[in-house]
């Protein structure tokens, strides 16, 4: 993962089957879970380049107080073998409330790393089984 110019690799590894990678790509799960000591420095990095006023939530998700302005997100971006796949400001926040005052981080500490669906919206994602790779298209989904 890369945030802004600062690239963290997440080193604890899933593998199942003989096969490689280190992050489970799941359509059931909503929000993107990293291991707490990943998660960490995951969300120091993205603290770090945003200038609004932290809420603490019961959820415990990083969240932001942006009533009345824009939220100046940085890039982030989900390296994985042979695909960058570029996360955009709905990719990687969500509005916790119904006037979309509170913004929260689409990524939680968890037992296990999942790429949830948040993180791949309006992303085509493709499976070869034959070859075990998997492929991202960005695309505009509201058209399909």
């Amino acid at each position: 993962m890369s945030v802004g110019n600062k690239r963290l690799e997440l080193s604890s590894s899933y593998a199942s089957g003989g096969s490689k990678g280190n992050i489970i790509i799941d359509s059931g799960t909503t929000l993107t879970y990293f291991p707490a000591e990943f998660y960490s420095k995951f969300e120091s990095a993205v603290a770090e380049e945003i200038n609004f006023e932290r809420i603490d939530h019961p959820s415990h998700l990083l969240c932001y107080n942006i009533s009345d302005h824009d939220i100046d997100v940085p890039n982030i971006t989900a390296h994985f073998s042979g695909a960058d796949v570029k996360l955009n400001l709905t990719s990687t926040f969500f509005p916790i409330t119904d006037d979309h005052e509170l913004e929260c981080l689409a990524f939680q500490a968890g037992q296990q790393s999942i790429f949830g669906n948040l993180a791949r919206s309006n992303v085509l994602v493709g499976y070869d089984r034959v070859e075990k790779t998997v492929s991202f298209k960005p695309m505009d989904c509201t058209k399909l």
